[in-house]
């Protein structure tokens, strides 16, 4: 059985560009842990793209079942990942949905005739836009900010004075996520940007609470609860800088795993699609839980669960490739 396992920041994809040290070692965390999980469960030949900058760790030079494909410049990898596409069957990917990127390799994938281990594309695209994805859920009961384009945040008159946080409106993690105390401060900070820059931002009501996070794994509606996480997050002035999180700290006196894996139901029947690996960021204020994100994709508390784990996190994504392996051969 042939998967590959594409991680974007470190597969070689920005090799024209200048890595980013964080974002690398983030990337690198997470394909490290989702590779050596699955390959204790069986027998398994993994492919992953390298950008060449990076070293080459442990994990990648000691397993006869891992083919490395090394990038040195984008067209290096351009051929490495249109190779994959011709001639693999399976893909787990790892992308942020920031310019659509995760979208577009998924959309890929999919035209490639190859199977996608994760959402469908109208998951994945609903979920990108925190925008439409907040009204979505507003509209199907679920509890989420008010949510306004930086346009419409500006024209409207009747928005109270509180403090706002204004986000990409396809950004991961708390990248360009940013505070301000007041609505006169919120609106002037808008106004010292160019119109084609606050195309890309929305604005929410500040919400005050713990952030959390649960991770999942869905597979024909069943939903496995992975963990609930404590999400660290520091403001440093007006930016928020998210340091990773903690999983299974959070106690039941704050939220429950009952608490979560209802979270769970009620968003995987608002959104079609939602399958393998699947995030929800939240608050939980005082009147219970404020959904923010909707992660289509293995976040990085996957890599504490890995650490911490008392089963194999990737057990379920293992069993879900051995049935369709298992289908694959039947209809050969």
């Amino acid at each position: 059985m042939n998967l590959v396992v594409y991680e974007h920041i470190t597969s070689g994809a920005l090799s024209d560009e200048q890595l980013t040290t964080s974002l690398a070692h983030e990337g690198e965390m997470m394909l490290a842990a989702i590779v050596q999980d699955l390959l204790q469960l069986g027998q398994i030949h993994i492919t992953v793209l390298r950008d060449s900058r990076l070293n080459q760790p442990d994990w990648l030079k000691t397993s006869s079942n891992i083919t490395t494909k090394t990038c040195a410049n984008r067209q290096q990898y351009e051929k490495h990942w249109n190779n994959c596409l011709k001639n693999n069957s399976y893909f787990l990917l790892i992308a942020p949905e920031t310019d659509n990127i995760l979208l577009c390799l998924q959309q890929q994938v999919i035209a490639a005739n190859s199977i996608y281990l994760g959402c469908s594309i109208e998951a994945t695209q609903l979920c990108s836009d925190k925008n439409q994805c907040c009204e979505w859920l507003h509209q199907q009961h679920i509890t989420t900010p008010v949510t306004f384009s930086a346009d419409n945040a500006l024209l409207d008159k009747c928005l109270l004075d509180q403090p706002y946080v204004i986000k990409p409106i396809d950004g991961a993690g708390c990248l360009n996520t940013l505070k301000f105390d007041s609505l006169e401060q919120t609106r002037e900070y808008l106004l010292t940007l160019p119109p084609d820059a606050r195309n890309g931002l929305v604005v929410q009501p500040y919400i005050d609470g713990p952030p959390l996070s649960i991770s999942l794994y869905l597979d024909r509606h069943h939903i496995e609860l992975l963990s609930i996480n404590q999400q660290l997050i520091e403001q440093q002035a007006q930016q928020f800088v998210f340091h990773g999180c903690v999983v299974n700290t959070v106690t039941t006196s704050q939220f429950t795993e009952q608490q979560a894996i209802q979270l769970a139901i009620e968003v995987e029947q608002a959104i079609a699609g939602l399958s393998g690996y699947v995030g929800i960021d939240f608050i939980l204020s005082k009147q219970g839980p404020v959904v923010l994100d909707i992660n289509p994709r293995l976040t990085t508390a996957y890599v504490n669960l890995a650490a911490n784990k008392k089963h194999n996190p990737a057990l379920l994504l293992w069993q879900h490739l051995q049935r369709l392996h298992q289908q694959e051969a039947y209809y050969a």
